[in-house]
């Protein structure tokens, strides 16, 4: 399936989520100016109807006015004109997002509990912890029941994109070929590696004695290391440098980043859990033990060509959605109010 990045409501990846209110408010009815919320523009209590079914005015406002916050924090205040047009946009997009779940009604198109199980599931797999989603829900004003429903209808109308265009796209070999040419180098992925380090320093003012002196103690830690010690521990309690809170940690680099080159040089010559002999650098004598590795990957067109396929597909459903989208909305019956 296509992902469902077109409208499925993936925060924390997503800023905006949009806010659908529960009950109607009678048409055509007028609320004045929206005192307190930031906003310079009257608006109608219902902004549209899509074949009779009402888009209130609440479920543009949160977004509307987080907007329009977000550009007078920036010291760019929209005035009323620009506020309005923001508005018909959030409109507009109320607009598709209801014609599509009218569609997928006359075209039979169902999304499971299951599915929407899966998928918070995933959205949930992305926080470090349940406690951390549940902020974000509390966050946006959202219960987990109302989160599910915007999520299942976010599947739903993208199911009716799967099914209405996905289907009828054929990306040609021809295709494959000429992107891979033009983007193999961002195809190709360079091994990673992850790694550690423990620093003693070295006095220049203590001469050779001092230098033997900070040799010795790292060997008595390098030979604990051997040992069995845990590398983090002892990177807190010996290094001299500002990593030893973070036990030493370097993080993710290639052969070809900015890291420290000696780092790299040793980094790439061990295997995972493998640590280095005492080498010297310019800050003084360290070891380094490579604590994770990621392989990396060598595109050609042939392990390449499902990533290329999807990617071009994605590319060409976007110029296809709009024209899909404006047709269906010429054949409904809409009334916009402001």
């Amino acid at each position: 399936m296509i992902s469902g990045k077109r409208f499925q409501l993936f925060f924390p990846a997503v800023a905006v989520i949009l806010w659908f209110a529960t009950g109607s408010v009678p048409a055509h009815s007028h609320s004045g100016h929206d005192h307190g919320d930031g906003l310079n523009i009257n608006l109608p209590d219902v902004l549209a109807q899509v074949d009779g079914k009402e888009i209130p005015k609440s479920t543009i406002i949160p977004t509307l006015v987080k907007n329009v916050e977000r550009y007078k924090e920036r010291g760019m205040a929209l005035s009323p004109q620009q506020q309005k047009v923001a508005a018909k946009k959030l409109l507009e997009e109320e607009i598709h997002r209801s014609l599509l779940l009218q569609k997928a009604k006359a075209i039979g198109v169902s999304i499971s509990d299951k599915q929407v199980d899966e998928k918070v599931a995933s959205i949930k797999s992305t926080f470090k912890s349940e406690d951390l989603f549940k902020k974000q829900l509390k966050l946006r004003n959202l219960t987990m029941e109302q989160y599910r429903s915007k999520l299942h209808d976010d599947l739903l109308m993208d199911a009716v994109i799967e099914k209405e265009l996905s289907g009828k796209i054929t990306i040609p070999e021809s295709a494959i070929q000429e992107y891979f040419q033009k983007n193999k180098n961002n195809l190709t992925k360079p091994e990673k590696r992850k790694a550690s380090v423990i620093l003693i320093k070295v006095d220049p003012k203590t001469g050779s004695a001092g230098a033997l002196k900070a040799r010795r103690k790292l060997e008595d830690i390098l030979k604990q290391l051997q040992n069995g010690k845990d590398f983090e521990t002892m990177a807190k309690m010996h290094s001299e440098d500002s990593l030893a809170s973070r036990g030493g940690d370097l993080g993710w680099f290639t052969q070809d980043s900015h890291m420290f080159a000696p780092f790299r040089e040793q980094a790439f010559k061990l295997g995972k859990g493998e640590i280095s002999g005492i080498f010297k650098t310019a800050h003084g004598l360290q070891v380094l033990k490579v604590t994770d590795i990621q392989k990396g990957f060598l595109a050609t067109v042939e392990n390449s060509r499902e990533t290329i396929r999807k990617i071009l597909l994605e590319q060409e459903l976007k110029k296809r959605t709009r024209p899909y989208l404006e047709a269906l909305k010429q054949d409904a019956n809409v009334k916009i109010y402001f």
